[in-house]
């Protein structure tokens, strides 16, 4: 006899069976993707941990800047239209080392050939982009008073048919930071307390002065004149007033001063 109750109970086992076995695999499949998903977090965090230690590593702050140390004077003393020759420096760093083969010298702003004080910048930067600098004063003088200079002076007075040249050499030294002192002015023997000086655009000027008892006339001359600063020395024009003479006379001279 067929059993209807039977049957029923068989399908709705088949059925339950059925729904737990999709549960069962549904959960499976849940877990292994949990573990795939947690295996690339894991991976994730662990890549992360690396780079963060990489780049920590490689950005180690270094803020301090290379410190540069001048070798020779400063002030660094030169004499007027003598050239400037690097004493040189030395840069230290804390993270590089010496450095000191990059450091960038700029003596741009010296003019020697007049009396001034300038200067020369330095500067370096290290891997880390820090920079250091420094400054050296160069002070231009006149000229230097334990090396005097020699001048070959072409010297005339007067002007057309009675223009008289005169040719000599004048030991040129210094008074004061600025100052030129002659040691026989306008080739007059004994005429050794002229002096002029020199600004620092190049001006020369020769403020009136006298010399007594000069020359061998033995006469008194007044002088006065300004000029300016060359290449290779300095043109001054200036005025020989004789007082000794009768009448006065004065003369006028342009005297080209050029470095031996």
């Amino acid at each position: 006899m067929f059993d209807r109750t039977n049957v029923f109970i068989s399908n709705v086992y088949k059925q339950n069976i059925m729904k737990i076995d999709h549960i069962f695999l549904t959960f499976a499949f849940h877990i292994k993707e949990n573990n795939q998903n947690m295996k690339k977090s894991i991976a994730l965090a662990a890549l992360v941990a690396v780079s963060s230690v990489f780049i920590t590593g490689c950005s180690k702050d270094d803020s301090e800047a290379p410190i540069i140390t001048l070798n020779g004077s400063n002030p660094f003393q030169l004499e007027m239209l003598d050239n400037y020759v690097e004493p040189g420096a030395s840069a230290d760093d804390n993270e590089d080392g010496d450095i000191s083969s990059s450091i960038s010298v700029d003596a741009s702003e010296i003019e020697n050939r007049l009396p001034d004080t300038y200067n020369v910048y330095y500067s370096v930067s290290d891997a880390a982009g820090n920079s250091g600098d420094a400054v050296r004063e160069v002070v231009v003088y006149a000229t230097n008073n334990a090396l005097a200079k020699s001048y070959t002076v072409n010297d005339t007075c007067g002007s057309g048919a009675s223009a008289v040249t005169f040719s000599y050499q004048q030991t040129v030294t210094a008074s004061g930071a600025a100052g030129l002192a002659f040691n026989k002015f306008a080739n007059y023997s004994g005429n050794t307390n002229i002096t002029a000086t020199v600004n620092g655009s190049g001006v020369v000027t020769l403020p009136t002065q006298t010399g007594l008892d000069i020359g061998i006339d033995v006469e008194d001359h007044e002088f006065a004149g300004t000029g300016n600063v060359t290449l290779n020395g300095f043109l001054l024009t200036y005025t020989d007033k004789n007082n000794s003479a009768t009448p006065v006379s004065t003369a006028t001279c342009r005297a080209w001063f050029t470095r031996n």
